[in-house]
């Protein structure tokens, strides 16, 4: 849904893109990606006439527990966090791969979307997926990542999923070079696309 502010009495158009890195590392290679696929974000966001709204979260700075089973629990810790991403059209979701997988940090903060997911605060995001590997288990980790966000209503634009490794350079014409500023421009084209959607969505 598109989101409007007031600046001297005049409507102005923005969009909201958030990235969370999952790394512990808040200036790695995981990091770079997540802030090089914003700052793509940001530029698509002002070719579409609106003004650009992003921001990089390090789940390391907000993720203090581990998900407890509850359906409406909240820490204190990630709170703010969860009201920013309630009013956000998307997200870039920034994993390093560990042992074929996401991050302990990144399974904790997807564990407390539960809480999201069961007021529908998630539906009908816009979401993408990097993952950064040294050498095998990035294309699993994306979807190991997708799996529970598209459960939880959210949407994937195409090339979406991306993963890098060691070998970037020899990949087919260097797609894991630059693919990652891809996720940025797609999230916010498909974002684009839901602000349309005035009837919402169909639980049953």
């Amino acid at each position: 849904m598109s989101c409007y502010r007031s600046a001297d009495t005049v409507l102005e158009a923005y969009m909201k893109i958030l990235g969370f890195n999952g790394a512990a590392a808040k200036t790695g290679a995981v990091a770079a990606l997540l802030s090089e696929s914003l700052r793509a974000a940001a530029g698509e966001i002002a070719e579409l006439g609106e003004t650009p709204n992003t921001a990089l979260v390090h789940l390391v700075d907000i993720v203090k527990e581990f998900h407890d089973g509850s359906f409406t629990n909240i820490p204190s810790s990630l709170q703010s966090t969860f009201d920013s991403m309630r009013t956000a059209d998307g997200f870039v979701f920034a994993t390093p791969v560990h042992w074929f997988n996401m991050s302990a940090l990144m399974k904790c903060f997807i564990d407390w979307l539960t809480s999201l997911e069961g007021t529908g605060g998630l539906e009908g995001k816009v979401a993408g997926v990097i993952a950064h590997c040294d050498e095998d288990g990035g294309n699993q980790t994306v979807t190991s990542i997708l799996s529970p966000l598209v459960h939880m209503g959210m949407l994937v634009p195409p090339y979406c999923g991306f993963f890098r490794n060691r070998y970037a350079s020899h990949s087919e014409a260097a797609w894991q070079v630059v693919d990652h500023q891809l996720v940025g421009k797609n999230v916010v084209r498909l974002a684009a696309c839901v602000q349309f959607n005035k009837r919402g969505w169909k639980l049953i």
